[in-house]
């Protein structure tokens, strides 16, 4: 099994965490022949290099009984899992990590955000474990929105690296703020803010590490993200992503015009072959960007990064603005 110290750290972190008691009852009938597989694994000491080579090892059987123990939709085909994925998949759910480091944990083929981030430093983590713990399954919920890497969305959204965010004190600070005074424009429903006070009366008094306020790079980074959200939840998920797509293009034309007009100057006759130019140039791009999400959307039946990142998105938003209406045991499957 994987023995590096910041992973071990983590799970003696999570062994307090209380997973939901929607996710107990879910994975009840599949544990006994889960907690099999799992101890064989164990013994064989299985790990990342290879968690692949044991699971082509195992029946069908077992096979499914990783999948329904996991809760995803496929049977396991070990062929298109990547190493995090298969080891994942051999894992309880407090046992599950971010291996890469790229702000997801790969279950089986499944991706998911942990409900305690592993950018968090140990006390701010074990702080944020006691008061998600102190909480009913609808607060965790709400409060859950908090481990959210608003910077992990961003860079998936933008398709852009990933840099992952310290989730220390003051960030959680700013984010509940945020969330209770919501800037102009924005909106947080009353249930929410409910929530989100409860999750911050629990944390702020388990936590004893230091309170003392950001520094000036910390602030600046802050508030970069706090524009990215707001633009979120003021312009809606659609409206957001449309928005940024044109920015893309509009950025590729420029540059494109730029290098026609040096290439070809800027006479009279050479403005109107490249205005032509031009115009072709970005109807390409859009037919383009169509294109490959269409082809994105129905390959294999999954969705397009974009599409992803649209209901990380939409989840957000929808989260502080509307009142929970599903069955929380669904909705708590991965918490």
């Amino acid at each position: 099994m994987q023995t590096s110290s910041s992973y071990q750290s983590y799970l003696n972190s999570m062994k307090d965490y209380k997973v939901s008691q929607g996710r107990k009852d879910y994975q009840a009938p599949f544990a006994d022949k889960f907690e099999s597989i799992y101890e064989k694994a164990k013994k064989e000491d299985i790990g990342l290099s290879n968690a692949k080579d044991f699971l082509q090892n195992l029946s069908a059987s077992e096979l499914q009984t990783l999948q329904k123990f996991s809760g995803l939709a496929d049977k396991v085909n070990t062929d298109t899992l990547s190493a995090e994925g298969a080891y994942n998949l051999l894992l309880h759910d407090n046992e599950h990590y971010d291996f890469n480091n790229d702000g997801v944990a790969e279950v089986g083929i499944g991706k998911k955000m942990l409900p305690i981030p592993i950018n968090m430093p140990t006390d701010v983590r074990d702080a944020y474990i006691s008061a998600m713990n102190a909480l009913d399954d609808k607060d965790r919920l709400m409060a859950g929105m908090l481990s959210l890497d608003p910077v992990h969305l961003k860079a998936v959204v933008n398709n852009e690296p990933y840099t992952p965010t310290k989730m220390d004190y003051n960030y959680l600070k700013s984010s509940v703020e945020n969330i209770l005074n919501p800037p102009p424009g924005a909106y947080t429903s009353e249930e929410t803010k409910i929530s989100i006070q409860k999750f911050w009366n629990a944390f702020d008094s388990n936590y004893k590490g230091d309170k003392s306020k950001p520094d000036t790079q910390t602030e600046e980074r802050s508030s970069e993200v706090a524009k990215f959200l707001n633009d979120l939840r003021t312009k809606g998920a659609a409206k957001f992503l449309a928005d940024l797509n044109q920015e893309k293009i509009d950025k590729l034309v420029k540059e494109f015009e730029e290098k026609l007009i040096k290439e070809m100057g800027d006479s009279p006759q050479a403005l109107q072959e490249i205005a032509k130019l031009v115009e072709d140039y970005k109807k390409q791009l859009l037919e383009e960007m169509h294109e490959r999400t269409k082809e994105e959307k129905i390959a294999k039946g999954e969705k397009s990064p974009i599409l992803s990142g649209n209901s990380l998105v939409q989840e957000m938003i929808e989260m502080q603005q509307k009142p929970i209406n599903k069955p929380l045991n669904s909705l708590l499957l991965n918490k």
